[in-house]
This record gives C-alpha cells, sequence and structure tokens, in this order.
C-alpha cells in the first residue's frame, strides 16, 4: 500500500473540559473531497456528547469541528445513507427502571451542525444499537433485552415505537443473568430482522413486516451460542448468502449461512480471534463493499483483525492484525471511499486513522489522531 505520506499533528482535541478545542471559530464549508465523521460517546457531563469533524478522503486528514449535539451517553451514532439526518441513542436506563432515548437529528453537510427534529422512548432501557430498515429505525435495548422497531417519519424524524420485542435467555457469566440485545441488522430481503443477544447467548430472527414497520415475535430459527459466548454485532455479506457474527465474552467469529426466503441460519464456520492476550474481548465487525474482507476488532489487544472472506463459502482467513492506534477499540468505521479506517478507541480518548488497500484489504497506520473523550462509535455523512 502507498503510505498516504502526510506528516500532521499526531493529536488533535475537541470537546469541553480536559478535552479542549484546538480549532475555534466558525465552521467552514465542507469541500466536496470531504465528509463529516460523527463520534458517539459515554459522554455524560454538560457541554459534551457527539463530536463532528471533517475527514479529507484524498489525505486522511482528520479535523475537528466540536461537540454539535449535546446527548447523554450517546454511545451509538447511525447516518442515513441517502438523506442528510444522523440518529443516535441516549443510552440510559441500562438500570431497567426508566426507558433510553433516540435522537433523530438534521445534518448540515457543509458545517457539521446537527439540529433536533425528534426525541423519542427508545422502547426498552440502555439502548446500545441502530439499525436502518425500509421506513423504520431498528434498535437494541442492552439494558433490558428489548428490540424495537421505530417508524421514520417524511421528515426524517421518529414516531413511537410501532413494535417492541421482549426476548428471553441467560448465560453463565455474571453479565448474562438476563436478554441484553447489542447489535441489530436487517436483512438485504428486508424481510427478517437478527438481533444478537449477549445475555441469552442467541442470534434471534424477527420477522419484519415493512409495509406496517413492524416486528414479530423471534423465530424458532433463532440460532443458539456455546454457553458464555456473548454475541455482540452482526453484518450481511453485500450478496446476501452470508451472516458474520462477532461474539465479546469469548471473542470468535462465526459465518452463517442466510436463507432469505425462510429466514434460516446455518452454521458453517468458527473462527476464534483470541490471541495470547488475557480477558480480551470482541467488539466491532465490519465488512467491506465488496465483500472480499471482513474486520473485527479486539479490546484488551487492541488490533484490528482483518480476514480475507472466501465467496464460495464464507469461511474467513486472518490475513493481518494491526494495532488500532490506541486502548479499547470500541468500535471503527470505513469510510465512504474505502480509503480510511477510522477506530474509536474508547479506553484512550482517541479517534485514529488507518489507511486501507481496497486491493487487498489490509491497513496501514498513519499519523492521524483525534482526541475525543470515550469514543464508541463512528458515522460518516454523505460524501460532498
Amino acid at each position: 500500500m502507498t503510505d498516504p505520506a502526510h506528516r500532521l499533528p499526531t493529536r488533535r482535541m475537541v470537546g469541553g473540559g480536559a478535552l479542549a478545542l484546538l480549532a475555534t471559530g466558525t465552521a467552514h464549508a465542507a469541500p466536496r473531497r470531504e465528509q463529516i465523521v460523527y463520534v458517539g460517546t459515554q459522554a455524560t457531563d454538560a457541554g459534551q456528547g457527539i463530536v463532528a469533524a471533517r475527514l479529507d478522503a484524498r489525505t486522511g486528514t482528520l479535523t475537528p469541528i466540536d461537540v454539535v449535539a449535546e446527548i447523554a451517553r450517546p454511545t451509538w451514532v447511525l447516518a442515513h445513507p441517502k438523506r442528510p439526518a444522523l440518529y443516535a441513542v441516549s443510552e440510559t436506563g441500562n438500570d431497567g427502571k426508566t426507558e433510553g432515548k433516540v435522537y433523530a437529528l438534521r445534518a448540515d453537510a457543509e458545517t457539521g451542525a446537527l439540529t433536533t427534529i425528534s426525541t423519542v422512548n427508545s422502547g426498552g432501557g440502555g439502548p446500545t444499537h441502530l439499525g436502518l430498515a425500509d421506513g423504520g429505525l431498528l434498535v437494541a435495548n442492552y439494558g433490558t433485552g428489548h428490540v424495537a422497531a421505530l417508524p421514520i417519519r417524511a421528515d426524517d424524524g421518529l414516531e413511537a415505537a410501532a413494535s417492541v420485542q421482549a426476548n428471553q435467555g441467560s448465560g453463565p457469566s455474571p453479565r448474562q443473568k438476563g436478554p441484553h440485545a447489542h447489535g441489530v441488522a436487517l436483512d438485504p430481503s428486508g424481510q427478517f430482522v437478527l438481533a444478537a443477544d449477549l445475555g441469552a447467548d442467541r442470534l434471534f430472527v424477527h420477522p419484519y413486516n415493512r409495509a406496517a414497520r413492524r416486528l414479530g415475535p423471534a423465530s424458532e430459527q433463532s440460532a443458539a451460542l456455546p454457553p458464555g459466548t456473548g454475541p455482540r454485532h452482526l453484518v450481511f455479506h453485500p450478496k446476501g448468502r452470508f451472516v458474520f457474527l462477532i461474539s465479546e465474552l469469548i471473542p470468535q467469529v462465526r459465518t452463517y449461512g442466510w436463507d432469505a426466503k425462510t429466514g434460516r441460519l446455518t452454521l458453517a464456520h468458527t473462527t476464534p480471534v483470541l490471541s495470547e492476550v488475557p480477558k480480551a474481548s470482541g467488539a466491532e465487525i465490519a465488512i467491506s463493499r465488496d465483500g472480499r474482507f471482513v474486520y473485527a476488532s479486539l479490546r484488551v489487544e487492541n488490533v484490528i483483525v482483518v480476514f480475507a472472506v472466501d465467496p464460495r463459502t464464507g469461511a474467513l482467513t486472518v490475513i493481518q492484525r494491526v494495532a488500532s492506534g490506541g486502548q479499547t477499540p470500541w468500535s471503527f468505521g470505513i469510510d465512504q471511499t474505502g480509503r480510511w479506517l477510522l477506530a474509536a478507541n474508547q479506553g484512550s480518548n482517541t479517534v485514529t486513522v488507518l489507511a486501507r488497500d481496497p486491493a487487498d484489504g489490509r491497513l496501514a497506520p498513519t499519523d492521524q489522531s483525534l482526541a475525543v473523550g470515550k469514543p464508541t462509535s463512528l458515522a460518516f455523512l454523505a460524501a460532498r
């Protein structure tokens, strides 16, 4: 891979309190080569929340903007792929006593500014992950284990939950005393929603009614994992034949065959990603747009693992383990050009940029790093 060969400051800081903003003044319009990057965080203090930055898609330069939405614990952010809208959880209610919130925000592609369109209850406690459905938004509520479907209005705002499903289950870990929905995704056919439940050790399959934007109860096709595995997040292969699931408590990536006609999962491969580092935990998983490479992050070891995908069987082969550039890579995202992978390193309060070679899938470190308090997720606004 060609080295981006930029020599820029290695730390740029945004946010309030200890994270003093180095870039001041009014934000300028973003040139077309730039993307707006939104960073979800675990911030709870006043003046903090979702942070925005600019990514130069040609060089990988990451430039801070500021805190653009003051929301308590906006741990997961999701950009609409076609509309200037951002959706964010407020991960509250993990004690099971109250519901969390989900925000619909209008995004200014020039300045990165966010304005609230609507705020609704998440359908459970501790919302931790979001997924887009046809005309709706899917919510995984970790605290209570509920999975919810929220209709999206014509103005990109959210309506109250059209349906909420309560799954059941537990496991041997102290973190598995009950269900904990951790990741949610709509299958490419638009007929089913899959929910990875860390507490129940199951990958639940829910039918999805696109017209009513409602979820049905989990079907018998739901897949059980070995006790104590702790499934976390999942992605579908672009062609819809495979599902890739990362587990947290026992770091593994499972490849399932997917039958969109029946909603049936068939386990095809289990790929361990645990290294010699004790207590490493699986965190995030993503797939390249061409479906040739899968990426997974490991906390404690603080690496991104790169896999090549067998297009025939879905089997994964490790081709690289590269440092995430910080500590505790909670999540990461691949930009819209496919040339850059940004890692949200929650433990070191940094977002780092890794260069990605689209041809061979490999990653390389850069000197780009943005200081953000407890970053946990990333979303990219449509490139201008």
